[in-house]
C-alpha cells in the first residue's frame, strides 16, 4: 500500500501461480472494494476446485499436454527484461477491427494485438536460424469454457496455455489481419479436452507422497500473450468497477514474476472502457526499446509507460 504525497493511493497484491491467476486477484480486490462500501459481494469467492467429467481423457494425444512435455526440457539463459505498457484508444481500436474486418469478422481487440504484437517482436527480433518457426504461446482462462462453467469467483489457477506455430515463410508473408484471423480461430477453437488432459497431466507429475515435480517456466521460453478479455462482462470491465472513496481505479497493471524467454505480453482492459485496450510487454532489455521505437506501433498514436525490471 502507497500513499503519495499529491493525492492516491497505490495498491499491490500478489500470490504464486499454484494458489492464484489473475482473475482470482481482480475478484479478490473487487470484493474487498464492495465489502468495504457495505455492498454486496459480486462474486462470492468459491473454493471448490472443478470436479473432472466421468470421460478419461488421454494424455498421450493432447496438444496441450505435448506443449508442457515440451517445456519441462527446454532452459532459458538469463537476460535482463524490461517493460512498457502501451494503452490504445477506444476509437484507434475500433479502426483496426474495421480495417481487419474482411479477414477476420469476429475479431476481439485481443486478436488484433496479439497478432500486432506478435508481428512486430517477430519483425525486430530478426530470422530464426534453427527451426524456422515463429510460436506464441497463447494464455487464456477457461472458468467459462467448461461445459459446466466455473463461478467467476473460483479461486485459484484456470490458466490455459496452448501454442501456435507458423513457419518463417507464413509469418513474413502474412498481414495482420491474416494472423488475427488465425489467433482468433486457435482460442476459439480450444476443447473442453485439452483442459482436463492438462490438469490430468499435472496431476501425473507428482513425485511420491503426492508432492508436485519442481516448477517449470510456464511464462515463456517462448513468446507469451495473455488474454484478459473475460474480465469484460457486458460491456463493463471488472476491474475498473472497484469504488475506493467514490473514486474508480485510474490505471491497474500486472507484473508476471520470472517471465523469461523471448518475451511476454498482456492484453488487458483499459480504464477508458469500450474497445481500448492496455498493453504490458515484457521483453529482454535491449528489444523493449526498440519496440517503443515501432512505426507501426507509434502509428496508431498509445500512450506509453515505461517501467524498468
Amino acid at each position: 500500500l502507497n500513499d503519495f504525497e499529491g493525492g492516491g493511493v497505490a495498491i499491490g497484491l500478489s500470490c504464486t501461480h499454484m494458489h492464484g491467476d489473475l482473475t482470482s486477484l481482480i475478484l479478490l480486490f473487487k470484493a474487498f472494494s464492495e465489502s468495504h462500501h457495505g455492498q454486496a459481494i459480486t462474486f462470492p469467492p468459491f473454493f471448490k476446485p472443478p470436479a473432472p467429467p466421468d470421460k478419461k481423457f488421454s494424455v498421450n494425444n493432447s496438444k496441450s499436454t505435448s506443449y508442457l512435455e515440451a517445456k519441462l526440457q527446454k532452459q532459458t539463459p538469463s537476460v535482463k527484461m524490461s517493460t512498457a505498457t502501451f494503452k490504445f484508444s477506444d476509437s484507434v481500436v475500433k479502426q483496426c477491427l474495421s480495417e481487419i474486418h474482411d479477414k477476420c469478422p469476429d475479431a476481439s481487440p485481443f486478436d488484433l494485438l496479439a497478432a500486432l504484437f506478435w508481428i512486430r517482436v517477430v519483425h525486430l527480433k530478426g530470422p530464426k536460424h534453427d527451426d524456422h518457426t515463429h510460436s506464441l504461446s497463447l494464455c487464456v482462462d477457461f472458468r467459462r469454457l467448461l461445459q459446466e462453467p466455473l463461478p467467476y469467483g473460483y479461486f485459484g489457477n484456470a490458466l490455459n496455455f496452448s501454442l501456435l506455430s507458423l513457419n518463417e515463410e507464413e509469418m513474413d508473408c502474412s498481414m495482420l489481419g491474416r494472423v488475427a484471423e488465425l489467433v482468433h480461430c486457435h482460442v476459439s477453437g480450444l476443447k473442453e479436452e485439452e483442459f482436463w488432459a492438462t490438469l490430468h497431466w499435472l496431476d501425473l507429475q507428482k513425485e511420491e507422497g503426492g508432492k508436485y515435480a519442481p516448477p517449470f517456466a510456464m511464462y515463456g521460453p517462448e513468446f507469451t500473450c495473455v488474454s484478459v478479455e473475460h474480465m469484460i462482462i457486458g460491456d463493463q470491465s471488472v476491474m475498473y468497477s472497484m469504488n475506493f472513496d467514490s473514486a474508480k481505479p485510474v490505471h491497474v497493471s500486472c507484473h508476471v514474476g520470472n517471465a523469461e524467454g523471448e518475451g511476454l505480453i498482456l492484453v488487458m482492459p483499459s480504464a477508458e472502457a469500450g474497445l481500448a485496450r492496455t498493453v504490458m510487454v515484457t521483453l529482454p532489455e535491449e528489444e523493449t526499446a526498440k519496440l517503443c521505437e515501432d512505426q507501426s506501433i507509434l502509428h496508431l498514436k498509445p500512450t506509453m509507460l515505461l517501467r524498468s525490471i
